[in-house]
């Protein structure tokens, strides 16, 4: 869908000064430190674009609805002619039927349910179902067509799994069957068993990298083993990652490959979690999808620019970003790939 161009040029109202506004709940107790983490991260994008192109404006909110839908007004009534936020899934849902959205927003989640999205609302944003359906286009696209799913007991690895299955299921591929396992050693012998008696092309593994490490002794080890980026503890735990040798996973290049000329224009920040260096990528390629959409009043679908969390495509309402494929071998996270979805392991013949 291309934005209309109308949607960039709001009437403006005397005093109102044009700029990007970034809308995080920063003020809240329990998303304070994931928005400050994706707001250094715009900053460090804002801070070496040249020229400045609109001004960049951080709204702070804390984590009610009415907060967060009230800054959205503000930023309006201030002049912003485009927003980046909110952060929350929540949030994103109820501003999208607020009937405020009047320009361009980036929402940074996505909303509960099936909500019809407004006409100037897009989506970026970070999830590990996307990544299952990433891992079961991937291995789809290298030749396999059976496979076999075995899921730490979690909600987030249930759903993980479920939508590798239904991505998988939707290309043509075989589901042959299905394991599940909390660390209780006493079910590890079942997930054996199962991979044992059901050979199938590949394993689609959806667990944490704790859960991974204990798991993995159990599954074949010839049979080329897929997983998300909830494996991937980070560079630091070569050790541990031993253990989880063979894995064929999807990463975002920040993490990845930060010799990429994508990645190493930015600075990096000491004494962030994985998780927080991932929502400070996720912030570097939100402030550039903005400048692209100050720049371009209707940018087409299809590549978009070469980002800190992937390669990035606008689809309809969703930009999404195809991460960097990578393999866990002596240890170490290697990039096998740079966002390219084939060739992850030949077929077997």
């Amino acid at each position: 869908m291309q934005l209309p161009p109308e949607a960039f040029t709001p009437p403006q109202r005397e005093g109102q000064k044009p700029h990007i506004s970034l809308l995080l709940p920063l003020k809240s107790a329990a998303f304070g430190p994931a928005a400050e983490a994706v707001r250094q991260g715009v900053i460090a994008a804002s801070s070496i674009q040249s020229p400045v192109m609109l001004p960049l404006q951080v709204y702070p909110t804390g984590d009610q609805i009415e907060d967060i839908v009230s800054a959205y007004r503000q930023a309006l009534q201030a002049g912003a002619k485009i927003v980046i936020g909110p952060l929350t899934r929540n949030a994103v849902t109820a501003l999208a039927r607020s009937g405020l959205v009047t320009v361009p927003t980036l929402a940074l989640n996505y909303p509960e349910g099936e909500a019809v999205l407004p006409e100037n609302l897009y989506l970026f944003g970070l999830t590990a179902e996307g990544e299952a359906r990433q891992a079961a286009r991937r291995a789809f696209n290298g030749g396999w067509r059976t496979a076999l799913t075995v899921t730490a007991n979690t909600p987030l690895a249930k759903r993980v799994q479920r939508a590798f299955a239904e991505a998988w299921r939707g290309l043509g591929g075989k589901l042959l069957a299905q394991a599940s396992f909390s660390p209780e050693l006493t079910q590890f012998p079942a997930v054996r068993d199962m991979v044992i008696n059901h050979r199938s092309d590949i394993i689609f593994l959806a667990a944490d990298a704790n859960r991974a490490r204990l798991v993995r002794p159990y599954l074949d080890a010839n049979t080329p083993t897929y997983a998300t980026s909830m494996v991937f503890g980070g560079k630091q735990e070569i050790g541990r990652n031993i253990d989880l040798n063979g894995i064929l996973f999807s990463e975002m290049p920040w993490l990845l490959v930060p010799d990429h000329p994508a990645v190493m224009v930015y600075p990096r920040v000491e004494n962030f979690s994985i998780e927080q260096e991932r929502l400070y990528a996720l912030g570097i390629d939100a402030f550039r999808i903005a400048t692209i959409m100050a720049q371009n009043p209707q940018p087409g679908e299809g590549s978009v620019l070469d980002g800190v969390t992937g390669q990035i495509s606008l689809g309809g309402h969703q930009f999404q970003h195809e991460m960097a494929a990578a393999q866990f071998r002596e240890g170490t996270a290697v990039a096998t790939e740079f966002a390219d979805p084939n060739n992850l392991g030949e077929p077997r013949q």
